[in-house]
């Protein structure tokens, strides 16, 4: 789980950390040789507090223990920590770290030794970079499934791998609201729990309304009540639905701490034989490692009526 840390309960801090209370000395002929990524190629010290710098990556709390997941050159390495930091994916950190043992649950007669975070601070923020890019647009392509020529959505993947959290988290908030080529992952499940959507796959945030794809929009929109209650109103609507609406292109551009999304938008409802055309740009603010919807710019919908052949 890619989120900016979340701070646990007190009895949650009291648990995330589970080291031994053994006696290091009584220990010391039975200790293996410590090594981390950290400090690729040194032999460590238990219990030592060593200090590095380096760029934070996100959390887990949703196992026994919490972790913190930090990226050192090429390398991803989890610590145990305590909770009570609020960084964002990117932002560079000087921590102290020590490894330390632990006896894992469910297996308390085994021995471990572990990396144990004992303090981060922020040395430099995560800052956006300015850039402008078509995210999605449609293109005419045949496909053998269905024997046809059919108008597709086309995703610019590349791009989705560079982006910040706050980026993701906009493009997050608006795909959940339109359509983007979602199917059922299997059959539908009787609480509509496996809705794959071309957008939050590419994002890696699970199905339409799932707790990876809501818990994510809902951190980083934690100080918008406008946002988070429209949240509330999840839709699950497949591709194909008597009434939909479906998105026709993307655009974001990111200029200094604003995130704008640009998007075009078809609509259809074969049942009344109506089609449906408009455009938005919705602004968002980051600051205070959280994002803001300020304002939506919205068209007026161009309507018109379409004939719906029988078989």
């Amino acid at each position: 789980m890619a989120l900016s840390c979340q701070s646990p309960t007190k009895t949650e801090t009291a648990r995330s950390v589970p080291t031994s209370t053994e006696n290091t000395e009584a220990r010391a002929d039975t200790i293996p040789t410590l090594t981390s990524l950290l400090r690729p190629g040194e032999s460590l010290s238990l219990d030592e507090v060593y200090t590095d710098t380096v760029q934070f990556v996100g959390v887990n709390d949703d196992g026994d223990y919490f972790l913190f997941n930090v990226r050192k050159a090429q390398d991803t390495v989890w610590l145990l920590y305590g909770g009570a930091y609020d960084f964002v994916r990117g932002d560079r950190l000087a921590i102290q770290w020590k490894i330390d043992s632990i006896r894992p649950a469910g297996d308390p007669a085994f021995l471990d030794y572990t990396e144990a975070l004992v303090s981060a601070v922020l040395v430099e923020p995560m800052t956006l970079q300015d850039r402008s890019t078509r995210f999605l647009w449609r293109e005419k392509r045949f496909l053998e499934e269905y024997g046809a020529t059919v108008s597709t959505i086309v995703l610019d993947t590349a791009y989705a791998g560079t982006l910040t959290d706050p980026e993701k988290a906009a493009l997050g908030y608006v795909a959940t609201f339109i359509g983007n080529e979602c199917a059922w992952d299997g059959k539908a499940t009787p609480t509509r729990s496996n809705l794959k959507c071309r957008i939050l796959t590419a994002l890696n945030l699970g199905y339409q309304c799932s707790g990876t794809h809501l818990g994510f929009l809902r951190h980083w929109f934690r100080g918008d009540s406008t946002a988070l209650k429209k949240l509330e109103n999840c839709p699950t609507i497949p591709d194909g639905a008597t009434a939909q609406e479906m998105f026709d292109h993307i655009d974001v551009t990111v200029a200094g701490n604003e995130i704008i999304v640009a998007y075009a938008v078809t609509g259809i409802n074969t049942q009344r034989g109506k089609r449906w055309t408009w455009h938005a740009k919705d602004y968002f603010s980051f600051h205070d490692n959280r994002l803001q919807l300020v304002k939506t710019e919205k068209s007026e919908p161009v309507v018109a009526d379409i004939e719906i052949s029988g078989d």
